[in-house]
C-alpha cells in the first residue's frame, strides 16, 4: 500500500493577504466547499472510511455469532467499560489529566477487543480505507488554491495515514488501527457540523441499545452509566445548537463510550 506522492499540498497554498491577492478565484477551495466534499467522501460506499462505532458493532455481532466464548475479546471489552466509567468519574471530579489517561487506556482495550474479535486483518482494511479517503481529498485539492490552515489540516492527516501504513507494515496492528481510525476521523472533521450530527445520531442509537440491553433490571453501575450517557447526549445537542460542533462531538463521544460499554458488557458478561 503506498501513500500518494510527496503529499499533494504541492497544491498552491494560498496565504491570506499574500501577493496582494484578496478575491477568491474559481479554483479556490474555502472551508465550506471542502466541508461539503469531505461529507461526500465520508458517505462514499467505495471508500469505506473506518469508524470505531462500526467496528465495535461488528465485534459484538461476531461475539454473538459463535458458541465458543472469545475470552480475549471479552476481557478487553470489560476492561474498556471499567476504564470508561473511571474516566467519567475523573471528569466529574475535575481531574482532566487522569480522565485522559483512563480514556486512552479504555480506547486501547477497545482496539485490542476489536482485533481479538475480528482478526488482525481488520487493521489493514482500516488503513486502506483511510488512505483511500485521503487520496480522494488530495485529488480534489490538487492544483487548486487552498487556505493555509486547511492545507495544514490535510498535511497532518497525510502524516497520520503514513504512520498507520508504517505500523501495519511492521505488524503493529493496534497502533495501525489507532492511527487509521484517527486519520479517518480527522478526514470527517474537515466538516465539523457533519461529524457532530453523526456522533449525536450514534450516541442516540447507542443509548437506546443500552436501555434495551438492561431492560427492567439494570445494575447500579449500568443505571449510573446510562444516566450519564443521557445527560451527555443532551449536552451534545445543546452544544451543536449553540454553534459549537467540536464540543458537541466531545460530549457525544463520551456518551457513546458509556452506553456502548453497557451494551458490550451485556454482550460479554455471559461469556
Amino acid at each position: 500500500m503506498r501513500l500518494r506522492g510527496p503529499f499533494l499540498v504541492a497544491l498552491t497554498i494560498a496565504f491570506a493577504g499574500c501577493e496582494g491577492s484578496t478575491a477568491p478565484t474559481q479554483d479556490a477551495v474555502d472551508e465550506a466547499s471542502l466541508a461539503q466534499f469531505a461529507e461526500q467522501v465520508s458517505e462514499s460506499s467505495d471508500i469505506r472510511l473506518p469508524s470505531l462505532g462500526a467496528l465495535l458493532r461488528a465485534s459484538r455481532e461476531a461475539l454473538h455469532a459463535t458458541d465458543v466464548a472469545n475470552t480475549a475479546a471479552i476481557r478487553h471489552f470489560r476492561a474498556a467499560r471499567r476504564l470508561a466509567m473511571a474516566a467519567e468519574d475523573s471528569v466529574e471530579a475535575g481531574n482532566e489529566d487522569a480522565a485522559k489517561r483512563l480514556s486512552h487506556r479504555s480506547h486501547r482495550h477497545s482496539l485490542e477487543g476489536i482485533l481479538a474479535a475480528l482478526g488482525n486483518g481488520v487493521a489493514a482494511e482500516a488503513v486502506a480505507g483511510s488512505a483511500a479517503g485521503l487520496a480522494r481529498i488530495q485529488a480534489h485539492l490538487d492544483g487548486r488554491d487552498v487556505a493555509e490552515r486547511l492545507a495544514a489540516q490535510v498535511a497532518r492527516i497525510a502524516r497520520g495515514v503514513a504512520t498507520a501504513e508504517a505500523k501495519a507494515a511492521a505488524g503493529e496492528h493496534v497502533a495501525a488501527l489507532h492511527h487509521a481510525l484517527a486519520s479517518a476521523e480527522a478526514l470527517r472533521h474537515l466538516s465539523p457540523r457533519y461529524v457532530a450530527r453523526k456522533w449525536i445520531h450514534h450516541a442516540t442509537r447507542s443509548l437506546r441499545a443500552g436501555i434495551q440491553a438492561v431492560g427492567d433490571a439494570p445494575t447500579d453501575e449500568e443505571a449510573h452509566a446510562l444516566q450519564r450517557a443521557r445527560r451527555l447526549l443532551n449536552v451534545a445537542k445543546d452544544e451543536l445548537k449553540a454553534g459549537h460542533p467540536r464540543r458537541a462531538v466531545e460530549a457525544a463521544t463520551r456518551s457513546v463510550r458509556l452506553s456502548g460499554g453497557v451494551v458490550r458488557g451485556r454482550s460479554t458478561d455471559s461469556g
